[in-house]
């Protein structure tokens, strides 16, 4: 009794399967590629936060050196204006004695003048006291789309007192001046004010944000980025870990199905990448070996037939000779004492003998199985088999309506192979064909044979086929087993002969359907590698 046992089913734990490496592989990878590109964020950010300060601070130095530059510049104007309202003021004094004005009007006049002269200036006023003021402005000169200008007043009791004469007396008037200021002078001091105020900061879009709120947002990108990196990375490693290892598993299982006994169990479709390749060479390798096995196994029955065949052939054969010897005595050694006797005796060893010569027919039969020869091979055509076959078997029967079609193979195709044996295995073919035509009483017999290439360009394909009654599927692999016969008089011995010498040349042989509409022996043998 064997002591082995069946093993028990492995399970893997799920930390040590192929799904959970590959799955951690790549989640792995992933955090490892998220991890190197947050470092090289926060080298960037380290890196342009020095550029970005050192920027910063040219600008406040740029800045801080600029505005007293244009207070400067204000203050020099404002002295210009009062130095100008001091000059027209003069200017007013010259006027009224040179020529005292004829009222207010010549006045106005006058301010007016000097109004059109000035292209900055904005109003001219006459102030005294108890006494009506003279003004004049023009305002609407400097447009607003232009900018928003600045009015810079101007007074100055000193320098603007101007003395005019009104008749006999004298009276002190105040000059006052509004002066415009270029719009442009101030919208470049808010630009200093605004980029001192905005230093360190970021414009995004029409918002105004920080550096620090700016970095965390990017952080906060970086780690939802790294999120969906990492989640996407985990579906794609268990989708791709699913779709490999389920192909492994098939393959796993099949291999214990296989390794159970069940050498029927094959690996289903799995596609075309190199599991589904794999998948595919392990079941033609299934299927390579379960031929293999399958000759041998039928080789070793015929063997054993082989070998009982002989044993019996020896046993029948030793006592044929002296029974035929005894019979003959007896038919020689009759008294003929009665003429009843001598009949009853004659048909008796008349039967004996016939019997005998059966016995002698299938002592033939069982020696000729029990030494089939031994394959010799060589390179020979197929054209000559089939030619010396045709000259050697003419036609098949003494009828005339029976025929034997033989259609000329291709020259070129050669194998290697034992002419002798091979001839041999088409008279088998042939004969069975013929005597199974005459047996159905169907008419006259058509046998065809015939030598193409395969679908495999490398493999040579045998037909003979007949008109005959056929063989039924459920019996087309027992027709070769020895003394299986689907003839009345058939031993059952002459297909078993040929599969073993078919299978002693590396080839197949089956059975099938005639075009003919009977059966079809099919041969299929290899090509010589020049062929």
């Amino acid at each position: 009794m064997s002591d082995r046992r069946p093993r028990a089913s492995l399970r893997v734990p799920w930390w040590g399967r192929l799904e959970s490496r590959v799955i951690t592989a790549l989640v792995l990878l992933g955090t490892l590629c998220v991890g190197a590109s947050a470092y090289i964020v926060a080298l960037t950010v380290e890196y342009f936060d020095g550029i970005v300060d050192a920027a910063v601070a040219r600008n406040d130095e740029v800045v801080d050196i600029a505005a007293p530059l244009y207070d400067g510049f204000v203050d020099a104007r404002k002295q210009a204006y009062r130095a100008r309202l001091s000059a027209m003021a003069r200017e007013l004094e010259l006027l009224d004695r040179a020529r005292p004005p004829d009222g207010e009007g010549e006045t106005a006049a006058r301010l007016r003048s000097m109004l059109t002269r000035e292209p900055d200036l904005v109003e001219l006023t006459l102030r005294a006291p108890e006494r009506p003021t003279i003004g004049v402005e023009r305002r609407g000169a400097f447009p607003e789309e232009e900018g928003a200008w600045i009015w810079v007043p101007v007074e100055d009791a000193d320098a603007s007192a101007v003395s005019l004469r009104e008749g006999e007396g004298v009276a002190r008037y105040e000059l006052t001046a509004v002066f415009a200021l270029d719009p442009g002078m101030d919208r470049r001091y808010q630009s200093l004010g605004r980029l001192k105020r905005e230093a360190g900061l970021v414009v995004v879009g029409d918002d105004v944000v920080t550096r620090d709120a700016l970095e965390r947002a990017i952080y906060r990108a970086i780690g939802a980025a790294s999120a969906l990196v990492l989640t996407i990375a985990f579906i794609a490693g268990f989708v791709l870990a699913r779709a490999t290892t389920r192909k492994v598993s098939t393959l796993s299982e099949v291999m214990r199905q296989i390794a159970a006994g069940d050498l029927g169990a094959r690996v289903p479709e799995l596609g075309s990448d190199e599991l589904g390749q794999l998948g595919g060479a392990f079941n033609r390798m299934l299927d390579e070996l379960a031929a293999a096995q399958k000759k041998v196994s039928y080789l070793q029955r015929v063997g054993a037939w082989q070998e009982m065949a002989r044993r019996l052939a020896h046993e029948i054969k030793n006592p044929l000779t002296p029974i035929q010897l005894a019979v003959q005595q007896l038919r020689d050694k009759d008294p003929r004492v009665s003429d009843e006797f001598s009949r009853l005796l004659a048909t008796s060893v008349e039967i004996v003998e016939d019997e005998v010569d059966a016995l002698r027919r299938m002592v033939t039969s069982f020696s000729q199985f029990s030494r089939v020869p031994e394959v010799r091979l060589e390179p020979v055509a197929v054209s000559r088999v089939i030619d010396e076959f045709e000259r050697a078997y003419g036609h098949l029967t003494d009828r005339e309506s029976d025929v034997l079609e033989v259609l000329p193979p291709d020259p070129k195709l050669e194998i290697d192979g034992d002419r002798q044996l091979l001839k041999q295995c088409l008279v088998n073919f042939v004969e069975n064909a013929v005597l199974s035509g005459q047996e159905a009483a169907r008419g006259p017999v058509h046998v065809r044979v015939s030598a193409l290439r395969g679908d495999d360009p490398n493999v040579v394909e045998l037909r003979v086929e007949d008109n005959g009654p056929g063989i039924a599927p459920e019996r087309r692999e027992l027709v070769f087993e020895p003394y299986e016969s689907t003839r009345k008089q058939g031993t059952g011995l002459g297909l078993a002969i040929a599969k073993k010498i078919i299978l002693d040349h590396g080839g197949e042989i089956a059975v099938g359907e005639s075009e003919l509409g009977g059966a079809a022996i099919l041969v299929r043998l290899r090509l010589r590698a020049t062929a």
